[in-house]
């Protein structure tokens, strides 16, 4: 999909622009012409500017009254124009006309073509969905799909045991797009969270790119402290970190931007996607102890609502070494 504003254009000639604080909107859609809804689209304004920005739809295209296709469109710059795109739908891999596995295809920049794609069975699904009970069963056992990511509620735990301030930091999260620049977008919410000002990472890759910190496809990990030097935090930078020095860094009023290996991340404790590759930076806010295993806060640029992700110490651990746990720490 090119043009975000034709999807939007499809709500019967109404304006895409929200009226009466609606955030949210649902249309139904009769693709068969057999008189059942077996279409639905949701139309949001995940930035609260009374513009939809996120459309998701979902089809049953069997009607089998099973959701069998689900695609996600954004506008993250309000240009009227894609630039995040993602689909999921059942597939049959055996050939048996039953589908019995899920394909998920990410499209980052919004040029149709999906820069992402994996085929999964139901154990994978699992796991890209970070739980056993992830809500996928294959189609001919009548299930359908529900993604996602667990994030952090202050409300359904002990704050006395988080150390960091997750249900701030999350406010400064953004969504950075298009693939490369996360080590960037991880710094300029680290330094917001520290600061309270309010930084623009589009001028900060500007100045990467001029600075020679970012090549248009990533940054180096010895570059990773480059824009927090640049607004004026001060860091220290090193390998072997564990999570005692994530604790005692946020502790002490500082920010974590660390490098992973985001598929171990997105995918879970596995290292089926791509084994020992630093290939992601993500902001460390919070450490949650409440529970029988630590889970480790992130603010993660690289997917949409990414805010405040809450991930295993065990699996982050896993995602970390595979930078040897190199970790940048900043201090206003």
């Amino acid at each position: 999909m090119n043009d975000f504003m034709d999807f939007l254009g499809n709500l019967d000639g109404e304006d895409p622009t929200i009226s009466q604080g609606a955030d949210s909107l649902t249309t139904g859609t009769d693709y068969n012409g057999d008189g059942i809804t077996d279409g639905e689209a949701l139309y949001e304004d995940l930035n609260g500017d009374g513009v939809f920005d996120t459309i998701t739809a979902s089809v049953d295209t069997d009607g089998d009254g099973v959701v069998d296709f689900v695609s996600v469109y954004q506008d993250t710059n309000g240009d009227g124009f894609t630039d995040y795109s993602a689909a999921l739908m059942d597939v049959d891999t055996n050939g048996d006309g039953i589908a019995d596995s899920v394909f998920f295809g990410e499209d980052a920049n919004g040029d149709t073509v999906f820069e992402t794609t994996q085929i999964m069975d139901a154990e994978e699904w699992a796991m890209f969905t970070g739980s056993p009970d992830s809500g996928y069963v294959p189609v001919d056992e009548g299930g359908g799909f529900d993604a996602g990511y667990e994030q952090f509620n202050p409300a359904e735990t002990d704050m006395s045991q988080v150390v960091g301030t997750p249900a701030v930091d999350e406010q400064c999260w953004d969504y950075q797009g298009e693939s490369g620049p996360c080590a960037i977008y991880a710094q300029v919410m680290a330094y917001e969270g520290m600061t309270g000002q309010d930084i623009d990472p589009e001028q900060m890759i500007d100045v990467a790119t001029e600075q020679g910190w970012y090549d248009g496809s990533g940054t180096t990990m010895e570059d990773m402290d480059k824009i927090l030097n640049y607004l004026g935090a001060d860091t220290e930078k090193d390998f072997g970190g564990d999570i005692e020095d994530l604790h005692n860094c946020l502790e002490n009023g500082g920010r974590v931007v660390v490098a992973v290996d985001g598929n171990e991340i997105w995918y879970g404790n596995t290292e089926t996607y791509a084994p020992n590759d630093p290939n992601h930076a993500v902001e460390v806010i919070g450490i949650d102890y409440s529970g029988s295993e630590p889970m480790v806060i992130i603010n993660d640029s690289g997917t949409m609502d990414g805010h405040a992700i809450t991930v295993p110490a065990s699996q982050f651990m896993d995602a970390w070494e595979d930078s040897g746990c190199y970790y940048v720490e900043a201090y206003a």
